[in-house]
């Protein structure tokens, strides 16, 4: 059996099962508010009402997409802190040093990033299920450098404050990126390591570009690189990844070696999308040169290369998909959207010559059984409220099934998501084992420890 499922959900019952109802007045729409980002810049900003009747940084109208700021504290778990709140409505005052700045550039560019992948690509969030991300800002000290992640056992984004008199993490790009990775993990499930590795952070840098060129920012003018906001000086470049100093541009034999960071050896299918929407050589983006005397190629732009790269990652992307396999992919992909003949599918094939991929290089076989993703070691409190959610994408883009053993009592697994939700009844210390089935009966497993504390 070979079908490709999605479970659809009500949006206001998911988002009333994970307890965010609670938080803002169930069934309000986002009240117009006003906000001074340093990224941004002056914006405008939906937040709704709570209980007590101040404005807070929950976002109703996109599955419930809130900002919690925590302090300069370290994250530790789902229901940490409360959403951001302001009493008239209008937030921050563009000073990068400013919490509440940071925290409407953080808003604003996670709102941003859903309304891209839902306009051009139809996806509902992260999960495709109708709920937004948590976003936490100002996590761990400023002298801990910098830091920006997501976590997907809870759905999250972590974004790191100031450091060093340069600005906050939560640049359009950055922040997109990051929610981008939790998309890549429900969807083709590409592995950290390898060539795989670098094609999942290649996505998050593929997709944070394209959200920052759809918001087109009059104060964070959009471009092909990344996170240049933060510090002045891009963290990347995808016309020429090489100028970092680091980052790899061209593929060779061994070019994802155990030593090689998962960012430089995203370089490669960095500049393949690069050149696949803008083409090769100098442009008013940058200077892109092809590899080894391949042949010029044009470009098909940001639309086309984006539909390819969304439609590649969703359907045909594996775990330890490498970078033949992602050419084959995007070639497959090309072929659906626009035919086998068409210039985008040969725009797509002379873009990977471009970057040394000529599909010679052996696509290693895709595993059957779902690939469950790592669960961390859980540690709670007896009434605390618990969201942890598994991933378990299937290689044959199958249905996908959960089950849990030795939950802890108060604790529920829901079968078709993967989500446990619920709040613990009981303290002790719990072994608890996860699995993921498909329809043909292949399982994957997970054994972790579950230990609850006393309030």
């Amino acid at each position: 059996m070979n079908r490709t499922w999605k479970a659809i959900v009500s949006a206001t019952a998911v988002v009333a099962a994970l307890g965010i109802a609670g938080e803002a007045r169930a069934g309000t729409t986002p009240r117009p508010g006003f906000g001074h980002g340093y990224h941004s810049g002056d914006v405008r900003i939906g937040a709704s009402r709570n209980a007590n009747g101040e404005f807070v940084l929950v976002d109703t109208a996109r599955g419930g997409l809130q900002v919690r700021n925590l302090g300069n504290g370290y994250h530790q778990g789902w229901d940490q802190g409360r959403p951001s709140s302001d009493a008239d409505n209008v937030w921050g005052n563009g000073d990068k040093a400013d919490r509440q700045t940071a925290d409407v550039d953080a808003y604003f560019a996670a709102a941003r990033t859903w309304d891209y992948f839902l306009e051009q690509h139809g996806r509902r969030g992260v999960h495709d299920d109708g709920t937004g991300p948590r976003v936490f800002t100002d996590v761990g000290q400023p002298d801990d450098g910098f830091f920006a992640q997501y976590d997907p056992e809870c759905g999250c984004m972590l974004l790191g404050p100031a450091v060093g008199g340069n600005a906050a993490w939560n640049t359009t790009d950055v922040v997109a990126h990051e929610m981008t990775h939790g998309i890549t993990g429900m969807t083709a499930g590409l592995d950290l390591h390898g060539e795989a590795g670098g094609l999942n952070e290649s996505t998050s840098d593929v997709f944070g570009t394209l959200v920052e060129f759809s918001v087109d920012n009059g104060k964070d003018r959009p471009d092909y690189t990344i996170g240049e906001g933060v510090t002045g000086t891009p963290l990347r470049f995808m016309d020429d990844p090489t100028r970092d100093g680091e980052s790899k541009g061209c593929w060779t034999p061994g070019v994802a070696g155990d030593d090689v960071p998962n960012h430089h050896v995203a370089g490669i299918s960095n500049k393949f999308f690069y050149q696949l929407a803008v083409g090769s050589g100098k442009s008013r983006w940058g200077d892109s040169p092809t590899c080894g005397g391949a042949p010029a190629v044009t470009g098909v732009g940001n639309d086309a290369a984006g539909k390819i790269w969304y439609r590649a990652l969703t359907r045909y992307l594996v775990p330890n998909s490498n970078f033949s396999g992602a050419r084959a992919a995007t070639l497959r992909a090309a072929a659906d959207l626009y035919g086998a003949n068409s210039t985008e599918a040969e725009t797509v094939a002379a873009a990977w010559l471009a970057v040394g991929v000529d599909g010679s290089d052996p696509v290693p076989a895709a595993p059957q059984a779902p690939s469950l993703k790592w669960v961390n070691t859980q540690r709670g409190a007896v009434g605390g409220e618990v969201v942890l959610r598994l991933r378990a994408p299937d290689p044959q883009h199958q249905r996908v099934t959960f089950a849990a053993k030795g939950l802890p009592p108060g604790l529920t697994l829901n079968a078709a998501t993967g989500v446990v939700t619920g709040s613990p009844t009981q303290q002790g210390t719990f072994e608890v084992t996860f699995t993921a089935a498909d329809c043909d009966g292949n399982l994957s497993d997970r054994q972790i420890t579950w230990e609850v504390v006393p309030r």
